[in-house]
């Protein structure tokens, strides 16, 4: 395999999709066709416009991933051999679909098991981004999902959150765009608070600041964790949005830099 190395002409941006928003969570093995669709047209629109950009994109495993995963450690008590051929299966059908969708949009998808680059050796999780890099100055867009991985004599899930946050950092990317079931981060859960207010911009080191009663761990409490996540990691010089990748046309004004969508934390 050649040498490739990041070039800096181009802008580079990482999208997560939610399992929530390209599957019914509540449904097994079930994909939200419609949302997917716009989704894809919106990507391709937006890289038609900005050729010089270039996209990884990363979802979730939602109603196949979380189930399966769900499904073995209430019968198994673990992630043995036959559960994680089973969970990478069902993601790869997941996944399959996706790039599927892509292709017909007009993108240039190209599949990557994070099982194949991903591990951890010595309690370090432990990752090859070269691969992503060859196919991204190659004009791919790199597509990468949450998965199973192996681990130190067991075997683990590795999010696709996680997974966004470590390559937006090795890619330097100028933007990670969170596509989820709410409309950002909220000073309360918006499922349970009519009255919940929207921030709709904050800096990474402010997070700390919020409070969050139990309550709204559901929903906004997770938020924070997963946007914690990046201070853990070490990333900076990244603007971040959370935004609802239901409504259609969000995530082409988010990536084209509206602020009239979803809420901006920045690194």
């Amino acid at each position: 395999m050649g040498c490739y190395y990041l070039r800096s002409n181009y802008v580079y941006k990482v999208v997560k999709l939610g399992g929530s928003i390209i599957t019914f969570k509540d449904r097994p093995m079930s994909i939200r066709y419609d949302v997917i669709k716009f989704l894809a047209s919106e990507l391709a629109e937006f890289l038609k416009s900005y050729p010089n950009v270039r996209l990884v994109l990363i979802h979730g495993g939602g109603s196949f991933g979380h189930y399966t995963v769900r499904e073995c450690l209430n019968t198994k008590g673990e992630i043995d051999v036959s559960c994680f051929s089973k969970t990478s299966y069902v993601m790869t059908m997941l996944n399959t679909y996706l790039v599927k969708e892509f292709i017909n949009a007009g993108l240039k998808p190209v599949s990557i098991p994070p099982h194949v680059i991903f591990r951890r050796e010595g309690g370090q999780l432990i990752y090859e981004p070269g691969l992503i890099v060859e196919y991204l100055m190659r004009g791919f867009m790199p597509v990468l999902y949450g998965d199973v991985i192996l681990g130190d004599q067991v075997f683990e899930v590795l999010s696709g959150d996680t997974i966004a946050w470590l390559v937006a950092k090795d890619l330097g990317a100028k933007e990670l765009i969170f596509a989820t079931d709410v409309d950002g981060l909220f000073d309360k859960d918006p499922k349970k608070y009519l009255d919940a207010k929207l921030i709709e911009f904050i800096r990474a080191d402010d997070l700390t600041n919020l409070n969050f009663s139990t309550s709204d761990y559901d929903v906004t409490g997770s938020m924070m964790l997963k946007l914690m996540d990046g201070l853990k990691y070490g990333v900076k010089g990244v603007k971040v949005r959370i935004i609802n990748g239901l409504v259609s046309g969000n995530l082409y004004k988010s990536l084209v830099g509206s602020s009239t969508v979803g809420t901006v934390v920045e690194y």
